[in-house]
């Protein structure tokens, strides 16, 4: 956090004072948010505001200990009490560091990429504990230590670790194998009150020298975690009777005995110096002598908060709209809650709002160029405000619904006295400026949740009919026509297809609009079966007249005749004409308006976001690539003209367009080139640029900047909105309209002094963790916001393990390729690159590597960048200098070469009559690695289906499907081998295998597959989270906050899966000694099932029937 910007903050924030026989309730508690305590002898450190903190350990005034610009956390008292192990963001990386308890310059300890995290100590203080997935194939973590002068990690012993402490004696470890389902990680959290799924939180004990494992006794349905030792045995929290408490678990005699029975907020984490406990709980902190009660912390926290610091910020980086001035002179640009306008060429930004507390969205400029609607929620619930241009006069307000809602895409109309706009209810809306008369337009959306909508909406140029669009019960969209007159609606479209993007012609004869004939199958984009169709659409125009000539009728070339009455411009394209004719469709069937309808002569492909610009000329996207797992479609934009009846393409990788009020000039918003964003740094903000809209764009042409894009910012009063933001958020979309039972008022009530009394963004990330809670669902998290960072120095990685043998860094193992990913392909196993198993890495770019030191230090900010590597042995000998390219993750190779380890291990167990297929999730990848390997080994027996890991997605129905597929006919050929249907299908036993990290989709898979008894599940039950997000707006300052808008039933009535995962027909889990010597117990089970199964049941032979004879006449 950087200290000296302008007018310093001096905040003196007084707790609450020592109370004895427990704790003052929370009303009476401070209300600054402390966090992470740590004890030793005589001091206590804490997190405060993302910094450390220390105090005496009988309370009193806090001394900073650290001010990174990144969030620094987790500290943890080294055994003497000298010395402090935290996570740290120096480096814009998470990575381990230890400082002096009485302060002092930080050391970094660990260099990965990857996000290390401070756990522990060993017993003799010599050592750190902390948690990386530096070596995992998937999302886990596991526990390593390295030595507290920093150097090269041990990896301990166990599959899988998120927090741990070793015992006393340093002979055994106790663990969690997995983070928490309800998570607080000051960035993000997820809120999960009551959870009740398979990644219920456990403890494992485990010696280190047998790796002999027991489980604390856990509850049914609870959550044990933060294990510490203490005086011969385990404290730690638990939810086992109610809000999370203090509980012990004595080893020698398995017993579980409660310590402090909690009746308030959850216990939020755990310590000990091995003689008292500290704990945290709604931001305050309080020590624990078992046997005793909890005793309050007095600490006074004063010190300079730049976070809180009202000042003026830069928002380029944070645009959400941008909408195009009539004229092309200026934009209109939604940042940080303001609605602000920028020139596009020369002059000043102008702040319309200026409203640090409120937030305003989606702005819309008027076509007379005068005004500029947007939404905002200055009085507490969304209303549409128009506000002069120029930010001169009054700014009119218009309230529009009075339950919490959110409003999106306004669309005046050409004459600037109306607003069409859709909402989150379905709803379409038309407002008249003029008179404030509100009116809904037809009817809802049938359909809401996963449904592939269309909000489109056009008005005629006589402003007298709006074209929209509305899906029905076969989910595909028809247009529609209202009349402002009468409020009447008549379908201008068939519901057996799906017409969307419409667009009135500027003269006035044409409605334009985009449809497909085959896109019913990828309407629903829920199911992973919409994932097989790619619909194609067609360009129709509609005559809106009688009278008015086809816009495709055969052209002739005729002779010239001069005349007094010259024409120019377009006037010579199909329909041109001087006067305007009345649209006469309103109250005709389909049926009689599909007999004006014509297709454009445009190539049948994927079309969208039709405009039309001058009389006889529109404009569409066309998409030329799918999206895929590492990015969005790539989007062509395209022109058509009547006149010439020829597609010409204008620009690549757009985004989105906009045309002026003429036609003349557009908008255009661009993927910003040079490839992806590299991992763990955000994406890149697309390029905007105002250009001819008659002419291909061209390289640096009309280039946009928001440089200057500043505006004022009180975090204080944005904290505030975002508060009041979090629970209209869930009010509005929420799927139980009774939010799990939990009282939002009473809630919002409770936390509100502690919202006002905030100093920092994750402070307020805190609140909303606390206030989502009770409602106890999945998939409610939160994200993001402006949270201060250090800017990210990329480490880099070669693809490879190491041992240290003979002082250095050797190389045991080297990672790809991949057969058939290409893509994926390790800096050392690049072909050329003459590296080996066995090699020492001797030096990087000149700089020595040896065994006292991280070999990751040496390679930061190495990543994507040539390096020159000096192999050899050990000794030195036989050097040579190899040059490559080292990459910011190794996830992807670590992934496939576990995947391939795997198939060649259940092909191994099985004499090759089995097929293994992985599934990372439910979305495009996993559709694409079971497309891949499942018909690849279509020829097996047999498969196991291993979907542990699965981060869900979509449902995945096509899986399920052709799992599901049997025998349906023998096909004899002449020659060759007897073909069957399906011909691609394993017709023997399936075996699943999920655990307890596999969710969502994830959690839906496995359910179906027990449900269509497609074959014996194996391993642990499942995450537990089959609830729906989709929609939500980000918050003011960019954050995200979800809230679960769809719910999951079963076809008898009953919710189910939600908090409760699904159960294995055969629980196994990953026992550490079995793991260590090389066994994967789930895998090895699923495989001795699948092969009992075929023994029972062998796989069906065709009996080739005699060749018919017939007789002969």
């Amino acid at each position: 956090m950087v200290l000296g910007l302008g007018r310093r903050m001096a905040l003196l924030l007084a707790s609450s004072a020592l109370v004895s026989g427990g704790l003052a309730g929370e009303a009476a508690a401070q209300s600054q948010i402390l966090q992470q305590p740590a004890i030793s002898a005589d001091q206590v450190a804490f997190v405060y505001g993302g910094d450390l903190w220390t105090v005496a350990r009988s309370g009193g005034r806090a001394a900073r200990l650290t001010i990174g610009v990144g969030i620094e956390s987790a500290p943890i008292f080294s055994p003497d009490g000298r010395s402090i192990a935290f996570t740290g963001e120096y480096d814009g990386n998470i990575d381990v560091y230890t400082v002096p308890a009485t302060g002092g310059q930080p050391r970094r300890i660990t260099w990965h990429p990857g996000n290390d995290a401070a756990v522990g100590w060993s017993p003799d203080g010599s050592r750190v504990l902390f948690r990386s997935n530096r070596s995992a194939a998937s999302r886990y973590t596991q526990l390593f230590s390295v030595s507290a002068e920093g150097g090269a990690p041990d990896v301990m012993p166990l599959p899988y670790a998120h927090s741990g402490q070793m015992s006393p004696d340093g002979r055994a470890v106790a663990y969690s194998p997995f983070a928490p389902a309800f998570g607080f990680e000051f960035g993000n959290y997820t809120a999960w009150g009551n959870y009740r799924g398979g990644r219920a939180s456990t403890i494992k004990v485990t010696t280190l020298d047998g790796l002999a494992t027991v489980e604390v006794p856990q509850a049914e349905g609870s959550n044990d975690l933060s294990p510490v030792w203490m005086g011969g045995k385990i404290y730690f929290l638990s939810d086992r009777d109610g809000p999370i408490s203090i509980y012990s678990y004595d080893p020698a005699t398995r017993a579980v005995a409660p310590v402090w029975a909690n009746d308030g907020s959850p216990i939020r984490s755990l310590s000990t110096d091995g003689r008292t406990l500290i704990f945290d709980r709604l931001g305050a902190l309080s020590t624990l002598v078992p046997g005793g009660q909890p005793q309050a912390l007095s600490v006074d926290v004063a010190g300079d908060m730049p976070e809180a610091r009202a000042r003026i910020v830069n928002v380029a980086d944070q645009v959400q709209t941008v909408s195009l001035s009539p004229s092309a002179a200026r934009v209109a640009v939604e940042a940080r809650g303001e609605i602000l306008t920028a020139p596009v060429t020369r002059g000043s930004v102008r702040n319309l709002t200026n409203t640090p507390g409120v937030m305003e969205r989606s702005p819309a400029w008027s076509p007379d160029g005068q005004s500029v609607a947007y939404f905002s929620d200055e009085s507490g619930l969304y209303a549409l405000h128009v506000a002069p241009q120029n930010g001169e006069g009054a700014v009119r307000k218009f309230p529009l619904a009075a339950e919490p809602t959110y409003y999106a895409n306004p669309v005046w109309s050409p004459d600037s006295k109306k607003i069409a706009f859709s909402d989150n209810h379905l709803r379409n809306w038309v407002l008249d400026t003029t008179t404030g008369r509100l009116s809904e337009v037809g009817t809802a959306q049938t359909h809401g949740g996963f449904t592939v909508q269309s909000t489109d909406m056009a008005w005629s140029p006589d402003s007298k009919f709006l074209v929209y669009s509305r899906n029905g019960a076969n989910r595909l969209t028809v247009l529609n026509l209202y009349s402002v007159a009468d409020g009447s609606s008549t379908a201008l479209t068939s519901n057996l297809g799906d017409a969307r993007d419409p667009a009135f012609d500027a003269g006035g004869d044409y409605l334009y609009y985009v449809a497909s004939n085959n896109a019913g199958g990828q309407t629903y984009g829920l199911d992973m079966t919409s994932n097989l169709f790619t619909p194609t659409h067609s360009i129709y125009a509609v005559a809106l007249s009688a009278g008015v000539a086809s816009p495709v009728a055969p052209q002739s070339d005729e002779e010239e005749v001069e005349s007094g009455d010259q024409t120019t411009g377009d006037d010579d394209m199909p329909g041109a004409r001087t006067a305007a004719r009345a649209i006469d469709i309103g109250g005709m069937t389909p049926d009689q308006i599909q007999r004006r309808t014509v297709a454009l002569p445009v190539p049948v492909r994927a079309y969208s976001e039709l405009t039309a610009g001058k009389t006889g000329v529109i404009f569409f996207m066309e998409q030329t690539s799918p999206a895929g797992a590492t990015g969005p479609a790539d989007m062509t934009l395209n022109r058509f003209t009547l006149k010439d009846r020829k597609v010409e393409v204008l620009a690549q990788r757009v985004v989105r367009f906009e045309l002026s009020a003429d036609g003349e000039k557009m908008l255009i918003s661009t993927r910003s080139g040079g490839g992806e964003a590299a991992p763990g740094t955000p994406p890149r903000p697309p390029s905007y640029a105002v250009v001819p809209a008659n002419a291909p764009v061209k390289a640096g042409e009309g280039g946009v900047s928001f440089d200057q894009l500043d505006v004022r910012s009180d975090p204080r009063a944005e904290w505030a909105q975002m508060y009041r933001e979090l629970f209209r958020m869930q009010r509005a979309y929420f799927y139980d309209p009774n939010f799990h039972g939990s009282d939002l008022t009473a809630v919002q009530a409770r936390l509100q002094p502690y919202a006002d009394s905030i100093l920092s963004r994750t402070d307020l990330n805190y609140v909303f963790h606390e206030a989502l809670t009770g409602m106890s669902v999945g998939h409610l998290r939160g994200s993001g916001g402006t949270i201060p960072s250090a800017r990210r120095v990329p480490g880099g990685l070669l693809g490879a393990d190491y041992a240290i043998q003979g002082g250095r860094w050797c190389i045991t193992k080297i990672y790809g390729p991949t057969a058939f990913s290409p893509d994926v392909t390790g800096p050392l196993a690049q072909p050329g690159v003459d590296a080996r198993v066995g090699d020492c890495v001797l030096s990087v770019d000149d700089r020595a590597v040896s065994a006292d030191m991280d070999i990751q230090s040496a390679l930061e900010g190495t990543a994507g960048r040539m390096v020159t590597l000096r192999l050899g042995a050990s000794s030195g000998a036989n050097g040579r200098d190899v040059t490559v390219q080292p990459v910011a993750s190794e996830t992807r190779l670590r992934y496939l070469d576990w995947i391939e380890g795997n198939r060649q291990r259940v092909d191994r167990l099985s004499g090759g009559r089995l097929a293994y297929v992985h599934l990372p999730d439910t979305g495009q990848g996993g559709f694409t690695s079971f497309n891949r390997y499942y018909f690849a080994q279509s020829d097996r027996e047999g498969a196991v289906i291993d979907e542990r890991f699965n981060g869900g997605g979509q449902m995945a129905d096509y899986i399920i499907e052709v799992l599901g597929r049997g025998l349906q006919s023998w096909w004899a050929p002449r020659y060759g081998s007897i073909d069957r249907t399906p011909a691609h299908a394993i017709l023997g036993p399936k075996v699943m295998i999920a655990n307890e990290v596999a969710g969502s989709g994830g959690d839906a898979l496995p359910w179906m597959f027990k449900r269509e008894q497609l074959g014996t599940l194996v391993g642990k039950r499942t995450w537990g989270g089959l609830v729906g997000i989709g929609g939500m707006p980000p918050l003011m300052d960019g954050g995200q906050v979800t809230s679960p808008n769809v719910g999951f039933f079963n076809p008898e009535g009953e919710w189910e899966v939600e908090n409760a995962g699904v159960a294995p027909d055969v629980m196994v889990d990953q026992d550490p000694r079995a793991v260590a010597d090389g066994a994967d117990p789930q895998l090895d089970a699923a495989v001795a099932i699948a092969l009992q199964a075929l023994e029972a049941a062998p796989p069906v032979e065709p009996r080739l029937p005699p060749y018919p004879v017939y007789p002969q006449r």
